[in-house]
């Protein structure tokens, strides 16, 4: 026999999380269904930061409470306890592979301005995940884990759960499960959306890494491999500790052949791996979707990486599951009094407001698709050897590639003089994501079912 609530949240990472304690906070039962058996056990690679914390994100801001531990969303009201060690990322500087540089920021310049001057914020997710699962069942909500969702079926003014032998009613619920939501491929919300790629990844938290420094955040490119290879380098809230991921789009790349070729072939990164130990291993694999442009249907939203391309970031991720909790909770009042529905069609009008129209999906994807377009390692090497100055701090993926867009633009007049060649390349940059990506989408296949 079906348990009953008046939510139920698919999906315990930091947007079903949040979304619970919301929803449980305002009072409504809540039942929070996940597939893991220890919730704040992190299975899968991660950069472990939030973003951005020096520009508004998703139209928020989130500053960490030093004296009160906790994390806070200041304009969209919320916060929560965080007691773990965090590091301030002093900046974002991407190299090219010969070692070429383009800094967001300067981080003797940031540092100087303390928490206010950090473009993110490094942070242990396994203890995140352990404080807000405290305060979610502070919250008075059931947590149920060893659930494997199966069968989602929306029934007039509700909707029935089934997963691990077991059923659940409810009349919301929250799909919160991730990039490669099951929920959202059961139910029609991929129809219509396109696939681009895999996002794959492998990585290690390192010791005894010669980076620049442990408060930066790193990225590379490799073109010797098959396909684009990239390095994610994050701080980690431990001493000098770094968190070190290898990633690529297309499933014809070999990570290790990639995490071979920084740590010990390419000339300049090599060095820095000199003497370095591997510590806990990490890797994912996602699905890169064009975004889910109506979270909402059938008594089913949305929240967080389920409905996004790709993921939102962990601070993305946050401020939607909150307010995916707040809008079912707000709908349940609504139903109770006999309202007219407004909480839920708002909710829906942030998401295509603040994520669809500011947030292009397109400028995020140029993040990891920039090697499609320069596919040579020598024309990143040039084009940064051209960097002057730095950019602004940044680690904030939509606003970083308008600042990059911005300095190729005033670097025009000296690359068509110098090198002519590279003009169709940069002009390609313009093109549909779909033709930038066209022959890593073919690669993919055979694909999953989109509906």
């Amino acid at each position: 026999m079906a348990k009953t609530y008046d939510v139920v949240v698919v999906g315990a990472g930091p947007s079903g999380l949040l979304a619970a304690k919301a929803a449980g906070q305002a009072g409504f039962s809540v039942a929070l269904l996940e597939r893991k058996s220890d919730i704040t056990r992190l299975e899968r690679a991660c950069g472990q930061t939030l973003v951005s914390v020096n520009d508004y994100y998703f139209d928020d801001v989130v500053h960490y409470n030093r004296k009160g531990k906790r994390i806070a969303f200041i304009k969209s009201g919320f916060s929560f306890a965080y007691d773990g060690p965090i590091k301030n990322c002093a900046a974002w500087h991407i190299f090219s592979p010969g070692g070429n540089r383009l800094p967001f920021g300067l981080p003797e310049e940031t540092r100087k301005k303390g928490d206010f001057g950090a473009v993110g914020i490094a942070y242990d997710k396994e203890i995140l995940f352990r404080c807000l699962l405290d305060e979610v069942r502070q919250a008075g909500v059931e947590v149920i884990t060893g659930i494997d969702v199966a069968g989602v079926t929306p029934a007039g003014a509700g909707v029935t759960v089934n997963g691990s032998g077991k059923s659940f009613e409810a009349e919301y619920l929250i799909a919160a499960d991730g990039c490669n939501s099951r929920i959202a491929r059961m139910l029609g919300f991929n129809k219509g959306r396109t696939f681009y790629s895999y996002l794959l990844s492998k990585g290690w938290y390192m010791r005894k890494v010669k980076a620049p420094a442990s408060d930066l955040l790193i990225s590379s490119i490799t073109q010797k491999t098959v396909a684009p290879g990239l390095m994610f380098i994050f701080p980690r809230p431990y001493a000098d500790d770094l968190n070190v991921i290898f990633l690529t789009l297309d499933p014809r790349v070999n990570l290790d052949e990639v995490a071979a070729y920084f740590t010990k072939e390419n000339p300049f990164f090599s060095k820095w791996f000199q003497g370095a130990e591997r510590l806990k291993e990490s890797a994912s694999a996602q699905y890169i979707y064009s975004p889910v442009l109506d979270p909402y249907r059938d008594r089913v939203l949305l929240a967080g990486d389920t409905g996004a391309c790709q993921e939102l970031e962990n601070s993305g991720a946050m401020i939607s599951g909150w307010k995916a909790g707040s809008a079912v909770a707000a709908a349940l009042k609504e139903n109770r009094v006999g309202l007219a529905s407004q909480a839920i069609p708002q909710y829906v009008a942030w998401w295509k407001s603040t994520y669809i129209e500011k947030c292009p999906h397109e400028a995020y994807l140029m993040n990891f698709a920039l090697p499609y377009v320069m596919d040579r390692e020598e024309d990143l090497d040039y084009i940064f050897s051209l960097v002057k100055n730095p950019l602004p701090p940044c680690w904030n993926p939509y606003a970083a590639i308008a600042h990059m867009g911005a300095l190729i633009q005033s670097l025009v007049p000296t690359i068509q003089k110098e090198r002519p060649d590279l003009m169709p390349k940069l002009a390609a940059m313009s093109r549909p994501m779909t033709e930038i990506l066209a022959a890593t989408t073919a690669a993919c296949s055979p694909l999953q079912e989109l509906d």
